[in-house]
């Protein structure tokens, strides 16, 4: 049975899937609105200065600013207390396989595909096609992580 076997027809599976995609969707606000007030800030001050900067910053920077620290503030605290705020409030941990929190690097793995909305749904939809684990993304299987529940 796959993991998306495991997630049409498993209650636990289907209740651990909604509680680590509220938890996603949590750690996003918690980093996307404080940057995004900040990057719009800065980007106005681009607009009245005028020139190309303000485009360039806005649409090019921004975007690969507002991923990659996304990336940053999932790894950082992966490595030192094993779960986002969001996966904290879920009582959810990321674990590698000695049942430790991930090192960095593992946790980088894992979340490189933070970088782009879509690789995310693809990350997910592939380790769940592949795996018997309903609880591994496909980028989990390569760090050799994963994401346990606290409080089963």
């Amino acid at each position: 049975m796959s993991g998306i076997d495991a997630l049409t027809k498993d209650q636990k599976a289907q209740g651990y899937w909604i509680r680590r995609v509220i938890a996603f969707i949590i750690d996003a606000l918690i980093v996307y609105i404080p940057l995004t007030i900040i990057i719009t800030l800065v980007a106005f001050s681009f607009f009245f200065v005028g020139g190309f900067g303000y485009y360039a910053f806005f649409f090019g920077t921004y975007t690969f600013l507002i991923f990659f620290l996304f990336i940053l503030y999932n790894v950082f605290l992966e490595v030192s207390s094993g779960a986002t705020f969001g996966k904290r409030f879920f009582n959810l941990k990321v674990v590698g396989k000695s049942g430790q929190n991930p090192d960095a690097g593992a946790s980088f793995i894992r979340n490189i595909s933070k970088i782009y909305p879509l690789l995310v749904l693809l990350d997910v939809i592939v380790g769940l096609a592949i795996s018997k684990n309903y609880s591994q993304k496909w980028t989990d299987t390569f760090a050799g992580t994963t994401v346990v529940s606290t409080k089963d």
